[in-house]
């Protein structure tokens, strides 16, 4: 059965504050095309399709696409404009796939903006594939987790406002900075070894997925993971890697250190 690799890069980069964060280089390279080297190499996909955002960024990665792989992979890419959001995004691309390709197919679904995936990963979820479940990349919670009742009585810092205070510095004005306070009532510490944190790519019956999406979005509920609105049973396959999500531009700094030339 044929595989099929979707590669998101359709995001705002809202948080990010610089510009567009899959287009970002590393080495010279944009952030989106490491995990796409990586889903090559692991030699079991027979189509690629890039979720972009525009036409600018589709000529951008065009061009490094062009210097860095060859004419056989190119022709297995194609381009699919995205949606308003992640869940459309995917469903757009879903929906291309069923007008023109065959549907009888497995889908692995990953997020551009996360550049260290693994050929052991992508090989050991293909080992797992199967009609009846997907496959979910995963890693354990290994912090305690505090959930927050958001209409209890207290106050949280952003991260923001941290980075603006210069904390680490010196002490920030009272007025600037204010302490967390949230009552015993309002906070909840679940059991942490019932919590994984999710990550892509993650794996699909084709039609199964399919269905789902267009069940979803036409439920106008969102989404923000595959799994989240799959009707299966799931498998997760746990990452004891490294698969971080590029979210703010700091990030880049950590991710040089580990993505080597």
């Amino acid at each position: 059965m044929q595989r099929y690799a979707i590669i998101l890069v359709a995001g705002t980069s809202q948080r990010f504050g610089q510009g567009d964060k899959c287009l970002a280089l590393i080495h010279g390279k944009p952030i989106a095309l490491y995990a796409f080297e990586a889903l090559c190499r692991s030699e079991i996909f027979d189509h690629y399709f890039f979720v972009h955002r525009s036409e600018a960024q589709r000529k951008v990665l065009e061009t490094f696409l062009e210097k860095y792989f060859s004419p056989q992979i190119l022709a297995q890419v194609s381009w699919v404009m995205g949606g308003a959001d992640r869940m459309h995004s995917v469903g757009n691309a879903l929906q291309w796939i069923r007008e023109r390709l065959r549907l009888e197919a497995f889908i692995f679904i990953h997020d551009g903006a996360r550049p260290m995936l693994s050929i052991k990963n992508i090989l050991g979820m293909n080992a797992l594939l199967s009609e009846e479940w997907g496959i979910v990349l995963g890693h354990r919670i290994t912090d305690t987790i505090l959930s927050v009742d958001i209409n209890g009585d207290h106050s949280l810092l952003s991260l923001d406002a941290r980075e603006k205070a210069s904390v680490l510095e010196h002490y920030p004005p009272d007025d600037l900075l204010k302490v967390d306070v949230v009552s015993k009532e309002g906070r909840k510490y679940p059991n942490r070894d019932q919590l994984w944190a999710l990550e892509t790519p993650q794996a699909f019956y084709l039609p199964k997925i399919f269905e789902d999406y267009c069940r979803a979005l036409h439920s106008k509920q969102r989404f923000t993971d595959d799994s989240s609105l799959f009707s299966g049973a799931v498998k997760i396959f746990e990452n004891c890697g490294l698969n971080p999500k590029v979210t703010f531009l700091r990030d880049l700094a950590f991710l040089e250190k580990f993505l080597a030339p």
